[in-house]
């Protein structure tokens, strides 16, 4: 099902609304989670609606939360995001870090009590389009943990994304780091069990503990576990993300002393500072431009395309989807399925 960009924007819009979201908030939560379905993260875009409209219902989600500033000393901002929708507190969020950075070069940002803040990469091209060089580090509180511990049998962590971000020289897509520290995504595991693909391999173990390649794996009961990315190096990144978020802004780890309702709930720790501050530009420009050259004069490997820098995937998906986006029919008919449910007519292919 192919759907113009115009009309899924509107489409999700339009369904939020009709679960009493503000129409801004509704507008910056459809926006979105439909650039994300555009930059090729389906994971992370309007497939999620359906969950989105279950926690809002369960009153586990303020539809109509909004930022609250707790402390401006400076270059330190420290928010909490009223259990509100993500996508518009971390917009609202990181727009007050990048307008400080304009006033003093630099910005601290912590975040507490947001629900899911989505595609971390959002933000990173927020940061990178203004010329700042972003460095984030997301904690998820609030549910069951997902994630083993490298050596572990069960799930006692979460995804913990890392986001790294900067422009680059010469009208290049900006650099844009957006990872999860588990293996796979809550998400991307959801909607490959939702299509019926296999996990890729070392990415999960069932209840039992043992190597398994199915998704659905994952939501069983008991549930199985994602795995760190890369082993210990990939477990060691999720802790320093879960202390960072979860202890400087406030917002609490995953400890068991802490509620877990099933709703994924984030804090955030940021750091944003402008490059130009204290590097000499010429000099700065042409050094990163010639590393992007050499990184691209690599010869790949048998059966890749060609080298590319983090950020280039996105870039080239949302060339590729500059006018429509196109979804798998299982996403579609559970969309369709809520906006009818909603009285919310579904936009033609």
């Amino acid at each position: 099902m192919q759907i113009r960009i115009e009309d899924a924007l509107a489409y999700g819009q339009a369904i939020l609304t009709a679960l009493d979201v503000p129409a801004d908030i509704a507008f910056d939560v459809a926006e979105h989670l439909v650039e994300s379905d555009r930059v090729g993260y389906t994971s992370h875009g309007l497939s999620i609606l359906p969950n989105y409209a279950r926690v809002l219902r369960a009153g586990n989600l303020r539809g109509d939360g909004r930022l609250q500033l707790l402390t401006d000393s400076g270059s330190l901002l420290a928010f909490d995001g009223d259990n509100g929708f993500g996508q518009h507190i971390g917009k609202m969020a990181m727009k007050a870090a990048i307008e400080r950075c304009d006033e003093t070069g630099s910005c601290i940002l912590t975040l507490r009590r947001s629900h899911h803040l989505g595609r971390m990469g959002y933000y990173g091209e927020m940061a990178a389009h203004a010329g700042l060089i972003l460095l984030a580090f997301t904690n998820v509180v609030n549910r069951e943990p997902t994630v083993a511990p490298y050596g572990g049998a069960r799930a006692c962590m979460t995804t913990n994304p890392l986001c790294f971000a900067g422009p680059l020289p010469g009208g290049r897509p900006p650099f844009i780091v957006d990872m999860a520290t588990s293996s796979i995504a809550v998400n991307k595991a959801r909607v490959l069990a939702t299509n019926g693909e296999p996990a890729p391999a070392g990415s999960l173990i069932d209840a039992q503990g043992f190597p398994t390649t199915d998704p659905a794996a994952l939501f069983t009961d008991p549930p199985g576990a994602l795995l760190p990315f890369g082993g210990h190096k990939g477990y060691a990144l999720g802790l320093v993300a879960e202390l960072l978020a979860g202890v400087l802004s406030g917002g609490g780890t995953i400890q068991p002393e802490h509620p877990r309702q099933g709703v994924a709930t984030n804090n955030l720790f940021a750091v944003l500072f402008n490059p130009q501050v204290d590097f000499n530009t010429s000099w700065r420009t042409h050094e990163v431009d010639a590393f992007i050259e050499y990184l691209h004069a690599c010869p790949p490997q048998p059966g890749v395309d060609r080298v590319q820098y983090p950020g280039e995937y996105e870039a080239a998906n949302r060339a590729r989807n500059a006018t429509a986006i196109t979804f798998a029919p299982a996403i579609w008919q559970s969309l369709q399925a809520l906006g009818d449910e909603l009285g919310v007519a579904a936009p033609q292919a």
